[in-house]
Order: structure tokens, then C-alpha cells, then sequence
């Protein structure tokens, strides 16, 4: 694969960085897979690292496509926040939210229903 098609971004993939809220969060939408990933791990990293913030909020309720990729991503930046004294919320799509149950790593996870105001 050419270098300039492992940078691209898919069309419908978008990811926002809200750090002006009181609790900073990650707003993904569209497809999160091997290719988009990265990105995510990059975001969540960033704003877990930040020593002001105590909760971080992943708002996944966008996302249409879900793979393992993904939900490694997610538990490991889960266990990040662990480390740093941070929770990481997560409020997830259908997508999200089936393959968390079929995984049975609900347990490992901070999950809310509710979309963040």
C-alpha cells in the first residue's frame, strides 16, 4: 500500500477533541477500525494524560462500525486511565454496544447509556 493511502481517512470517519467542557471528550463518528484507530488511541491518550482533568468521556454514540482493533484501543487506554487516576467513560453506539456484550468485557469498562450533554 502507497504511504499516502495508510494516512487517508475514510469519507464518513470524523473525530473531535472537546477539551473546553468540563469533562474533555472524544466524539467519534463513522467507522472505527484498524485504519481509524490509531487516531483514537492517539486522542484518548492525549487527554488522559492531561493531569487536569479526572474523567475523560469517549462518545462513541457515532460510530457505525466497531472491530477489535478498536476495542483494544478502548480497554487499553481504559487501563491508562486506571494508572492516572482518570475514569474513562464510555457511551456507546449499537455498534459499540454488541460488540462489548459479545466480548463479555463489559465488566473491564466505565459504559453509560445516556449521551453526554
Amino acid at each position: 500500500m502507497p504511504a499516502a493511502d495508510q494516512n487517508a481517512t475514510p469519507p464518513g470517519f470524523g473525530l473531535t477533541l472537546d477539551t473546553a467542557a468540563a469533562e474533555p471528550r472524544v466524539v467519534v463518528t463513522g467507522e472505527l477500525d484498524l485504519l481509524t484507530s490509531p487516531q483514537l488511541q492517539e486522542a484518548l491518550a492525549g487527554l488522559i494524560a492531561d493531569k487536569n482533568s479526572r474523567r475523560v468521556v469517549a462518545d462513541l454514540t457515532g460510530v457505525t462500525f466497531f472491530d477489535s482493533s478498536a476495542l483494544n484501543v478502548v480497554l487499553h487506554a481504559q487501563r491508562q486511565a486506571g494508572e492516572q487516576n482518570v475514569e474513562l467513560e464510555v457511551v456507546p453506539s449499537p455498534a459499540v454496544s454488541r460488540v462489548i456484550e459479545l466480548t463479555g468485557v463489559a465488566e473491564h469498562l466505565s459504559v453509560s447509556e445516556e449521551p453526554p450533554a
